[in-house]
């Protein structure tokens, strides 16, 4: 075989190593790329999730999304990253800080109680006894809510023990019949509260307890019942919470390790395959040199051949640490994938956990429909369409006639009741396009699109006839409900203040002029 045969075969076989090394280079980067392609979606389902909790972290989230989106450098991303778990460690921070007051309070509350006169010795045993417990501060807020409902039974306990007491002024003030007002405005703001179904059910039943209440004392008993209903709902949206938020800190230090370690191997590797690519440029110069300075073509064949064997094995290092590298990342970027999964499955929950929570915040929890906060909120956003290209838009405010006589006369549960049928009512009997709210109270709002003012008056109409012949019966007793509505078309002069008021205001015009009507002001 010919020097020249045995070269070029040399130079087919580099060829075809320079060719797997870029194949495998290839692959290498797509990986790469997918896998941070990955990341970018986790990172994005993150901040959904987290969004609300802290403006600042929300902010560096958004700022690490767009890092990543211009393949900025890795020094950048690593302090980005930092500048997170710093935050979510200021978190912590504040939590402890919240525990730390959490403690001064409860024990000022129970050392004030220590020094009541008259306390029963069990009580006062009792009570020593919790506040040894809390001697140090506990880890977490929501371990203070067991303690704070003892707290409240003792103190509960220790108003029970004053009243017993001959000629005692609290004892006058337990038996006296309880103000009617003070209970109809705690039932009107326990119907206003949120909680989860099992508690509303609890809150309710203890509602109706309160509402027959004939004095201070029985009242009492029930506000604690209330209070400790209400501190178990809060528990439970804690502990969520604090879950969530410690699941969050360990998977994103987590999920930062795992990057950091990903982003030094990768740079490792393109250190170490620069080395190797200025190692061939400079076996390459040095063959060119060799053939330059060479005498004869015997010389050149020996040193080309040579130089050939070097850059063969150069190649074989190269194709070697590549692949080292590759298998080094791949099994990194296999185990990040594994913790955005988790994340993922993580984020999913607490994504539908907000969302219900959002619902709830925008839910009246009374009658099911649209609350005041979901109404200011629609109605400002139909005025900013409405004013950018105007449109048919009518407000009817409604008011149920005669409804305090409801609750003097049959109690503030029947009250509910019938806020609860009208609502229903009024939700069934109109379009879907008709946004329903309960306003407040016994008042109702309902926003029209696009619809004359003769149609409109009409269906108002219509919708009145029909609350008119709901079959009511409270004791035994067939009552006939009404309503008066007032309403009035948008204008392009209006605000969400003026339209409210012109229709508000022919709301009044129809109960003064005989209720149980609709009147349309323009």
């Amino acid at each position: 075989m010919s020097n020249k045969s045995v070269t070029m075969e040399q130079l087919t076989q580099i060829k075809k190593k320079l060719d797997v090394a870029i194949k495998s280079r290839a692959i290498l980067e797509e990986d790469f790329k997918g896998q941070s392609s990955l990341l970018i979606t986790f990172i994005n389902k993150l901040s959904l999730v987290s969004k609300g909790m802290d403006l600042e972290l929300d902010n560096r989230l958004a700022q690490l999304r767009s890092l990543f989106k211009k393949s900025a450098p890795i020094s950048d991303i690593e302090q980005k990253m930092a500048v997170i778990a710093k935050l979510l460690q200021q978190q912590s921070s504040t939590n402890a800080k919240n525990i730390h007051q959490m403690h001064e309070q409860f024990n000022s509350a129970g050392k004030n109680l220590q020094n009541t006169k008259g306390l029963p010795d069990d009580l006062r045993r009792d009570l020593r006894a919790l506040l040894n417990k809390t001697k140090s501060t506990k880890d977490a807020l929501v371990q203070y809510i067991p303690l704070l409902s003892q707290l409240l039974e003792f103190y509960d306990n220790a108003l029970k023990a004053k009243s017993s007491l001959p000629n005692s002024t609290i004892n006058q003030t337990d038996n006296a019949v309880i103000d009617a007002k003070v209970i109809e405005k705690i039932s009107l703001c326990l119907n206003d509260l949120n909680l989860s179904a099992s508690h509303t059910k609890e809150l309710l039943a203890i509602k109706n307890k309160l509402i027959s209440s004939q004095s201070n004392g029985n009242a009492l008993e029930h506000f604690i019942e209330i209070f400790d209903v209400i501190i178990a709902d809060l528990k439970e949206e804690r502990d969520s919470a604090q879950s969530f938020l410690s699941t969050l800190s360990d998977a994103l230090s987590g999920v930062q390790d795992a990057v950091t370690n990903t982003l030094s191997t990768c740079k490792d590797a393109h250190n170490a395959n620069e080395k190797i690519n200025s190692k061939l440029q400079k076996q390459l110069s040095n063959m060119t040199i060799t053939v330059e300075n060479s005498f004869s073509l015997e010389q050149i064949k020996i040193d080309i051949s040579d130089k050939l064997s070097q850059i063969s094995n150069t190649l074989e290092q190269k194709i070697k640490l590549e692949n080292k590298g590759q298998q080094a990342l791949s099994l990194q970027l296999k185990e990040m994938a594994s913790k955005v999964e988790y994340l993922e499955t993580q984020s999913k929950t607490y994504e539908k956990k907000l969302a219900e929570q959002k619902q709830k915040s925008y839910q009246d929890a009374l009658t099911k429909l649209n609350n005041r906060l979901s109404f200011d909120e629609y109605f400002a956003k139909a005025m900013v369409r409405f004013h950018h290209q105007p449109f048919k838009m009518a407000l009817a405010v409604i008011d149920i006639d005669d409804f305090k006589k409801i609750n003097d006369n049959y109690g503030h549960t029947a009250g509910d009741k019938t806020l609860q049928v009208i609502a229903n009512t009024l939700y069934t009997n109109v379009h879907e396009d008709v946004f329903v709210a309960r306003y407040g109270g016994e008042e109702f709002v309902l926003i029209y699109l696009d619809i004359d003012k003769e149609k409109l008056v009409k269906e108002l109409n219509q919708l009145n006839k029909k609350v008119a012949n709901l079959p009511f019966k409270f004791k035994n007793n067939k009552v006939s409900i009404t309503l008066s509505i007032g309403v009035s078309h948008t204008l392009t002069t209006d605000n969400i203040h003026t339209v409210f008021e012109r229709a508000d205001e022919a709301m009044y015009q129809a109960k003064s002029q005989g209720k149980n009507q609709v009147i349309y002001l323009s």
